[in-house]
């Protein structure tokens, strides 16, 4: 009972218990804000760089989702196969680009091959637009 009325009357009363902190020890107290200030800068930068790249992440998940609906051996599920291959040939980033291109032009993404190897053994060298 007297633990859990102390706790109300810090919980109410935090910003007094910073203030006396941060006077009595201010090296401490800064050094504490700051890696606080530092976290949540990383968070704001971290969600920032997820939100553009949004668009393009949705449409991937929209792709295979569609190939899903579909499955095995549908025109769908092929080209979330050619996007998947994307997506570990450039990493996230260049294939979400890739792929938010494509639906603003109306393309979709292919897998370039080599001219030199036979294309059922060789191993996609890119991926464009068409």
């Amino acid at each position: 009972m007297i633990a859990s009325l102390i706790s109300i009357a810090i919980y109410s009363n935090w910003h007094v218990f910073f203030e006396i902190f941060y006077n009595y020890f201010p090296k401490l107290a800064k050094g504490r804000f700051e890696a606080l200030f530092s976290v949540e800068t990383k968070v704001l930068k971290f969600n920032a760089k997820h939100k553009t790249m949004g668009k393009g992440k949705d449409l991937f998940g929209h792709y295979n989702d569609l190939a899903k609906e579909k499955g095995p051996g549908s025109e769908e599920s092929k080209y979330a196969g050619i996007l998947f291959q994307s997506l570990l040939m450039l990493g996230e980033r260049r294939t979400f680009e890739l792929l938010e291109e494509a639906d603003e032009k109306g393309k979709k993404l292919k897998l370039e091959y080599n001219n030199a190897v036979k294309r059922s053994t060789a191993c996609p060298c890119g991926v464009t637009l068409t």
